[in-house]
C-alpha cells in the first residue's frame, strides 16, 4: 500500500494528501456513528470537506486513479446523483499516508490513546443511537425518561470532560469530537422535551439543572 500511495504521491502531490486526510476523517466519523451506510464517503461529502478546508478542487481524477490505477479504493455504491466509495483497507491507508508526510516517526501520543479509550468506553456509538431515537418520538414515556436521566448524570458529565481535552488535538481527534458534540445537541433537544411535555411533570429538579449546567459548560469550552 505504500508503494503504490508513493508512487501517487509523486504525481498529484499535496492534492492527494488533502483529499485522503479529508475522505478518511470522513470514512472513520461514518464509522463511529454506525449505522447503513452505502461506503465509506461520498462525492458530495468530499468536496464539501474540502471547501470548508478552504481547498477548491475537483477531485474527480484523482479518485479515479486511486480507485483504477493504485486500488486504494472501491465503488461502493452509485447513482445518478450520488457515487460513494470504500477503502479497500483504511487503516492501511493511514498509516501509509502518515509515513509518507513523516507523521509516523514516533507513537500516537499517550493522552490522544487515552482519550479514544476514554471515548469508546463510555459507547458513543450506543448512545448517540439512543439519543437520536427518542429525540424523534412523538411522546416520551418514563422508561425512556429514566434512562435519560441515568445518561445525564452519569455518562454526560464524563463525555464533557474528555471534550476539553480532545479539543487540544483537535486535528487528531475531530471525529470523536464532533460525534460527542452531536450527542450533547440531542441530549439538549431531549432534556427540553421533557421539560415541556405534560407541563414538565416528568422531569426532576436535580436533572434539569444538571442538563443545564452541561450544556453551559459545553458552550464555554
Amino acid at each position: 500500500m505504500r508503494v503504490s500511495l508513493l508512487e501517487c504521491y509523486r504525481r498529484y502531490g499535496e492534492k492527494l494528501v488533502s483529499v485522503l486526510r479529508t475522505a478518511i476523517g470522513i470514512a472513520k466519523e461514518n464509522r463511529l456513528r454506525g449505522g447503513q451506510l452505502p461506503g465509506d464517503f461520498d462525492y458530495r461529502s468530499l468536496v464539501d470537506g474540502l471547501n470548508s478546508t478552504g481547498f477548491q478542487y475537483n477531485p474527480s481524477l484523482l479518485l479515479r486513479a486511486l480507485e483504477r490505477e493504485y486500488g486504494v479504493i472501491e465503488t461502493s455504491y452509485r447513482s445518478s446523483n450520488q457515487h460513494w466509495y470504500r477503502f479497500r483497507d483504511l487503516e492501511a491507508v493511514e498509516q501509509a499516508l502518515n509515513s509518507i508526510i513523516g507523521l509516523d516517526s514516533v507513537d500516537e501520543d499517550p493522552e490522544i490513546a487515552m482519550v479514544k479509550i476514554q471515548i469508546k468506553a463510555l459507547q458513543i456509538r450506543y448512545w448517540l443511537g439512543k439519543l437520536r431515537s427518542i429525540s424523534i418520538k412523538n411522546r416520551l414515556n418514563r422508561s425512556d425518561i429514566k434512562m435519560f436521566e441515568r445518561f445525564s448524570f452519569n455518562i454526560l458529565p464524563k463525555l464533557v470532560k474528555i471534550m476539553k481535552i480532545a479539543e487540544e488535538y483537535e486535528d487528531q481527534l475531530y471525529s470523536e469530537i464532533n460525534i460527542v458534540k452531536d450527542i450533547i445537541s440531542l441530549a439538549q433537544i431531549i432534556a427540553e422535551r421533557i421539560n415541556q411535555d405534560s407541563g414538565g411533570q416528568y422531569i426532576s429538579e436535580s436533572l434539569q439543572k444538571n442538563i443545564i449546567s452541561e450544556a453551559n459548560h459545553q458552550t464555554s469550552i
